[in-house]
């Protein structure tokens, strides 16, 4: 009876072994046919980017640098190039590597995704404030390239007193004066007023006149500022009119704006990348989460300064990024 009782437990523990050996075998061949469950353990990155160019370059540089560095868990990573692909193509290329996250490099990317209305999060980057409120998908992620007005003024106090600043709204009436008292500009006369635009820069920048200011911003709205002649009148306009016209980029400077303040491109990535991570992880949380740039680069034209009669402190040229002389 013993050796009976012997011999059933050796056979059982046989078959326990054998079928623990075919179990590990069809699951080997299952991982081996099926590249999506073999990586599932893995987060698959990819990034979007509009076009194979310059500063879009150098933001995808910023995103891998980024999760390069910081990505803890396991990854892997591919870029698609939307000016090397059809539409069609990239829907492919997607289905393909089934990401789990995706960051979306300039407008025409953040459109195809929103339009595809992935399940997984995805976040955009390089991308004005306007372009990003037209997109639909929830949770909506976003770094914006658009560096607040707010932002910009603090800068223009460091540099003169008396603030009297103006900026165009399209199809506004004109604002009360708003007193900004805050930061660099507190007891620096600093004020904002929004004065109107309907259909003509020369009427509209002729009306700004009529409100006795000393300074201008330029806006990235496009429903004012829509083409380089349009652009170029304003910043003449400025230099005749002894008015401090104030940028979006050093492009603007070296062409009579007395400064600017943009995004560092690489950094926006970065950034980007790093916003993606934090939502992820769960410590970043909302539906909607929009971000403006952490990193700024200064331009500062000395001529244009010299011309209105602004002398720049020599605080605020330390951290000069272009200077035109």
């Amino acid at each position: 009876m013993f050796h009976q009782s012997m011999k059933f437990t050796s056979s059982y523990k046989r078959l326990l072994n054998m079928a623990a050996f075919w179990s590990m075998l069809l699951l080997s061949v299952i991982f081996a046919s099926s590249p999506v469950l073999a990586a599932k353990n893995k987060d698959s990155i990819i990034i979007l980017v509009s076009k194979k160019f310059g500063p879009y370059l150098q933001c995808e540089m910023g995103v891998k640098d980024f999760v390069k560095r910081r990505w803890k868990r396991p990854f892997e990573m591919a870029t698609i190039y939307l000016s090397e692909h059809s539409d069609l193509e990239t829907k492919e290329k997607i289905s393909q590597l089934s990401p789990t996250l995706a960051i979306c490099i300039g407008t025409r990317a953040a459109y195809f995704l929103d339009g595809l209305k992935p399940h997984f999060p995805w976040v955009a980057t390089f991308l004005l404030d306007k372009s990003i409120e037209s997109l639909k998908s929830r949770p909506l992620l976003a770094v914006s390239m658009d560096v607040p007005i707010e932002v910009r003024i603090q800068t223009l106090c460091r540099i003169k007193k008396h603030v009297h600043a103006a900026v165009l709204g399209y199809k506004v009436p004109v604002s009360p004066i708003k007193p900004i008292e805050t930061g660099k500009c507190r007891d620096r006369d600093a004020y904002m007023i929004v004065s109107p635009f309907f259909s003509s820069i020369k009427t509209a920048l002729q009306k700004v006149l009529e409100l006795s200011v000393n300074s201008f911003f330029i806006t990235a709205d496009p429903r004012i500022f829509n083409s380089q002649e349009v652009v170029s009148y304003t910043l003449l306009w400025g230099l005749r009119n002894k008015i401090a016209v104030c940028g979006l980029s050093s492009g603007y400077v070296k062409n009579g704006a007395l400064y600017s303040l943009e995004a560092d491109v690489v950094a926006l990535g970065s950034q980007a990348a790093g916003l993606a991570l934090g939502y992820v992880n769960g410590k970043v949380k909302g539906e909607t989460i929009i971000q403006h740039p952490d990193k700024l680069l200064l331009s500062i034209n000395l001529k244009t300064a010299k011309r209105l009669g602004i002398e720049i402190p020599r605080s605020v040229m330390d951290e000069a990024f272009w200077v035109i002389e």
